[in-house]
C-alpha cells in the first residue's frame, strides 16, 4: 500500500538511487546450504564484485549446512570460517544471530529484559570471534504502539575500543518502512 501512495516515475527514481546503483547485490537462499558454496559466494561478491559489506541472515541457517550435529561446534566452525573470510579479503560481515529463551514460558519478545552476551543461542564462539556485537531489543507484545516499535540498540562488544552500553533507540516508521531516530531520551 506504501506504493501506492507514489507515482510510478517516482518509485523508479527512489529505486534508481538505492538498489538499483549497481552497488546492492542479493543472493536470496532459503535452507541448509554447504557453507563452502556460501563462502565462495561472498568471496565472489567481495573480491569480483568489489563488495566491502556483507549482510548474513541468519547464523543458525548457515550452520544447519554443516555436517555437524552439534549446533555449538556447527556454530563455532561457521564462526571460524567467516572470520577467515574477512581476514583473507578485508570485506566486513554484519551476521544475525538468535537469541535462547529467557525461560522455559518467556522470551525476549515480550519482556524489557537487557540482552547481553550470554543470551547469544548457540556457542560463545559468536561473541569470542566477532569484534563488535550489538542487540537489537524491542518489546513486540507492548500495549502501547510507539513502545512496541521502538528498537533499542545496546553495544555488548567493541573489540576496538570496549566501549559497550546502551547506543540509542530508533522508531520503526510503518507509513514509510523506515527505522528513524527515536526523540525518546536513553
Amino acid at each position: 500500500e506504501v506504493f501506492s501512495e507514489y507515482p510510478r516515475e517516482k518509485i523508479r527514481e527512489l529505486f534508481d538511487a538505492t538498489l538499483g546503483t549497481g552497488r546492492v547485490y542479493l543472493y536470496d537462499h532459503f535452507g541448509s546450504m554447504a557453507i563452502q558454496d556460501l563462502l565462495t559466494r561472498i568471496r565472489y561478491m567481495v573480491v569480483g564484485l568489489q563488495a566491502d559489506l556483507i549482510f548474513i541472515d541468519h547464523l543458525s541457517i548457515l550452520s544447519s549446512g554443516l555436517d555437524i550435529t552439534d549446533e555449538r561446534k556447527a556454530i563455532d566452525r561457521t564462526m571460524t570460517l567467516l572470520r577467515q573470510l574477512t581476514e583473507e579479503t578485508g570485506c566486513a560481515i554484519h551476521l544475525v544471530t538468535h537469541l535462547r529463551r529467557l525461560s522455559s514460558d518467556k522470551s525476549f519478545e515480550s519482556s524489557d529484559a537487557e540482552i547481553n552476551l550470554s543470551h547469544l543461542r548457540g556457542s560463545h564462539g559468536i561473541s569470542q570471534i566477532s569484534d563488535t556485537v550489538i542487540a537489537l531489543e524491542r518489546n513486540t507484545q507492548a500495549d502501547d504502539p510507539i513502545e512496541a516499535n521502538t528498537v533499542t540498540l545496546r553495544v555488548l562488544k567493541c573489540r576496538y575500543t570496549g566501549d559497550v552500553g546502551l547506543a540509542g533507540r530508533l522508531f520503526y516508521d510503518k507509513t514509510t518502512g523506515r527505522l528513524e531516530d527515536s526523540k525518546e531520551d536513553f
